[in-house]
This record gives C-alpha cells, sequence and structure tokens, in this order.
C-alpha cells in the first residue's frame, strides 16, 4: 500500500538516493539542511510516498506570488523510484500536492518539465494537467 506523508529530516538520505536517479546530485547532507530550512516555510510542502516504510517518491509544492499573475501553486520537484515507476505512486504525490495547494487557497498548480522528459508530459497530460508553453531556461552562476 502506498502512504504519503509530509517528509521529515530522516528521510533526507531517501529524497537524495532518488534526486540522483533525475540527474540531481545533491548528497544526503544538502537535502537535510533544505529539509530544515523548507519546513519552516509555510508557502512550502515536501511529502514523500512509501511503501512498507520505504522512501519510493518525493514531491515538493510551492506557492508562486508575482506582481503579473495571480498566485499559483508549483510543482517543484517530482520523482518516483525508477523500480516502482507506473504503479500510482506518481498519481497519489501529485493528489496530495494537489491537496495542499488547495488547502492553502491556490486555485491553479502548475509543473515544469524538462523538454526531453516525454514519459513525465505523458504523465502529467494523462492525470489532467494541460500543456501551456514551452520556454528555456538561463542560468547565471553569482
Amino acid at each position: 500500500m502506498i502512504h504519503c506523508r509530509e517528509a521529515r529530516i530522516g528521510d533526507g538520505e531517501g529524497i537524495s538516493q532518488l534526486s540522483h536517479q533525475l540527474g540531481y546530485t545533491s548528497t544526503t547532507e544538502e537535502i537535510i539542511e533544505r529539509l530544515n530550512r523548507l519546513s519552516s516555510m509555510t508557502d512550502h510542502y515536501v511529502c514523500v510516498a512509501e511503501i512498507d516504510s520505504l522512501v519510493v517518491g518525493w514531491g515538493h509544492v510551492q506557492g508562486r506570488l508575482s506582481i503579473e499573475s495571480v498566485p499559483f501553486a508549483e510543482i517543484g520537484g517530482l520523482v518516483v523510484d525508477e523500480h516502482h515507476r507506473g504503479a500510482g505512486i506518481g498519481k497519489k504525490i501529485m493528489s496530495e500536492c494537489e491537496r495542499w495547494a488547495r488547502m492553502n487557497g491556490f486555485n491553479k498548480i502548475r509543473v515544469r518539465s524538462s523538454g526531453k522528459r516525454e514519459a513525465a508530459h505523458r504523465f502529467y497530460i494523462a492525470i489532467g494537467y494541460n500543456e501551456k508553453k514551452w520556454q528555456k531556461v538561463f542560468d547565471k552562476s553569482l
């Protein structure tokens, strides 16, 4: 059975390992530090999905406030263990993130996905999301 709950500091290692599957190489210590910071922010929510107490997925949703548009919730990250994909875990995590968004007064939720993650695009469409636009992302180290 899949169980979703709010992430705890003790989930740092599992979240780190799952993040590696997406190509994000954060250490357990870095994840724990971020979880500590996020846990005090009321406009962020991180949840994990467990099967038999094993973390098999995580999701991060946050409130977004910008000058040009109405506030909305945005998925900051979603990953399901590669050995557990296709079992409904991602859908359950997204439902939990959507629940958080509704409870916090958001009428819209957004998710961004790399252009090369075609399986993720099919997943989001299958659970009711509509493609809005394509964009490029630019970073600059400071």
